[in-house]
């Protein structure tokens, strides 16, 4: 569904920009550009569509502490994200290394499946939706699943 114009703000504004990262800085991923000899720019997402997402952030014990290069599938309503963790997106920029993967309207997953650096592939079960969870590598459960500061 697009979105009205004078709903954009900021977003359509022609700019000269270097970097580019995005984060949960209050409960959604935010995008911040870095613009040269100007001050840096946040576009904050302040949609409430409601949809629901799952935040996951893998700590290393054979492979890195950040488990940077480690893959993640999760399939949900009929689709298979994959992500793999890799921090550095744009020039002199890097991103957080928790990944988000927005689930729309699927309230249910069935498994998350991580793949190591190590080499060690594990099958997580449903970690449940709309919270951020730790996972250790070598585990294969969520060892702690929290809220995302500011909810949803």
């Amino acid at each position: 569904m697009p979105v009205p114009a004078d709903k954009l703000g900021e977003l359509p504004m022609p700019r000269v920009c270097r970097g580019v990262a995005y984060a949960d800085m209050d409960g959604d991923l935010d995008i911040v550009l870095t613009q040269p000899s100007r001050p840096a720019v946040v576009l904050r997402n302040d949609q409430s569509l409601r949809h629901h997402w799952l935040r996951v952030k893998l700590l290393g014990t054979e492979s890195n502490r950040d488990a940077i290069g480690a893959a993640v599938e999760l399939p949900a309503a009929g689709a298979t994200q994959r992500r793999r963790v890799v921090p550095q997106r744009s020039y002199m920029s890097s991103v957080e290394v928790p990944m988000t993967l927005g689930l729309g309207t699927a309230t249910t997953l069935e498994r998350l499946r991580i793949t190591w650096p190590s080499g060690l592939t594990e099958q997580v079960a449903s970690p449940g939706v709309d919270h951020l969870v730790t996972i250790i590598e070598g585990q294969g459960k969520p060892i702690q699943a929290s809220p995302a500061p500011g909810g949803s």
